[in-house]
């Protein structure tokens, strides 16, 4: 015999964090593009500015967002090892575009790197890192270690 079990209640937030995690991840993918836009040009090959930017902010903008999708889905998915998976991966993202950029903030206020043009290439990468370190170790998201 089947037993039935009431739908579960509607979650109007559910998401909210891991997608304002997949907007930091595709804002960091910007600045090497937006910066010239706005004379705050770093003298920094294209190559590296696409492991530094593009690699880690498109891994980390589809991470969160299946973590956001999975969160939709449900309490138990948004706990799960998939989702606890998808946002420690983000974090990772965020630690490689911060640690990248450190060298960056230890040349800042030089001629060849203005602190303007700093903060615009840098600031995004700790902010994910903290986001995503939240999200995978904030209180109620331990159940997939069980």
């Amino acid at each position: 015999m089947a037993s039935w079990s009431p739908a579960q209640p509607p979650r109007p937030h559910a998401g909210r964090a891991q997608l304002v995690l997949a907007l930091l991840g595709v804002l960091s993918i910007l600045p090497p593009y937006l910066g010239p836009a706005v004379s705050l040009e770093l003298d920094v090959p294209a190559d590296v500015e696409v492991v530094d930017h593009v690699v880690p902010g498109v891994a980390i903008a589809l991470a969160a967002a299946l973590a956001a999708f999975l969160a939709r889905r449900g309490e138990e998915a948004e706990r799960s090892l998939p989702s606890l998976a998808l946002t420690g991966s983000c974090f990772l993202g965020g630690l490689w575009q911060a640690a990248t950029h450190f060298p960056l903030v230890l040349e800042g206020g030089g001629p060849e790197a203005p602190w303007d043009a700093v903060v615009l290439h840098s600031t995004a990468g700790p902010l994910i890192a903290a986001v995503g370190l939240w999200l995978t170790f904030r209180p109620g998201g331990q159940e997939a270690f069980r």
